[in-house]
């Protein structure tokens, strides 16, 4: 929960500072640059960008650390409250088109996901599961509700799901569920739970900036928190 705190805690202060004027009026015209390039290829409400370096450096076009605080976004189909990249050694150049970023270092991502947005993202993918029951807490996710389909006719199943995320070696973080109950044999608990488990909020971010590999997932408080960083 700590971690959830320092990435939420982190996307204030950038707001803060962001709207206190203390850069110079050439950072925060570069600030302003990055915020729309990096807003054209996120999809997100907000994203705000703060720069950490020298006007020299800026016009040299290198700058040592860009903070991105990025809010309501949604990533490989999945959704998050905030998250927070740090990219280092950012090379790009800055022309009448825009900025273009040509590479950069070592790059974190945190960020994390309420019981709320969880949802969202899981009914969006199991529209024929009607949640009754969802907790995020000590480390294990457990959804109940009630399946239904019509095939030849209408078939329904409580059921209930009780499994943790758990990290592959690519570095996607999927929830795994190692306990389910289900009240019609007709209905196939393995299949159920395989979908669930793709719908559940899964943590990839092979095809956002740098390809961060998820190193941490938490769940506690009915809320999802994790980290990844680049290779």
């Amino acid at each position: 929960m700590r971690g959830w705190k320092r990435a939420f805690g982190s996307c204030a202060l950038l707001l803060f500072f962001a709207s206190a004027g203390w850069a110079s009026s050439l950072i925060a015209d570069y600030e302003a640059r990055f915020t729309k390039y990096f807003t054209d290829r996120i999809q997100a409400q907000s994203v705000l960008s703060v720069i950490k370096a020298s006007e020299d450096e800026l016009r040299r076009g290198k700058i040592p650390t860009l903070n991105l605080c990025i809010e309501d976004a949604v990533v490989e189909g999945v959704r998050y409250d905030r998250l927070l990249l740090v990219m280092h050694d950012v090379l790009f150049t800055s022309a009448a088109r825009g900025i273009v970023v040509h590479s950069h270092g070592e790059s974190h991502l945190s960020g994390g996901i309420s019981k709320e947005t969880f949802l969202k993202t899981l009914s969006e993918g199991m529209p024929h599961f009607a949640v009754s029951e969802l907790a995020l807490r000590n480390g294990s996710v457990m959804i109940k509700g009630v399946y239904e389909r019509r095939l030849t006719f209408k078939v329904r199943a409580l059921m209930r799901f009780t499994g943790s995320y758990v990290i592959d070696g690519d570095g996607v973080a999927r929830v795994r569920f190692d306990d389910a109950s289900n009240d019609n044999p007709a209905i196939s608990t393995l299949d159920v739970a395989k979908a669930m488990a793709n719908a559940a909020s899964v943590l990839s971010f092979r095809d956002f900036f740098g390809a961060p590999l998820v190193r941490e997932v938490l769940v506690d408080h009915d809320m999802v928190w994790f980290s990844a960083r680049s290779q």
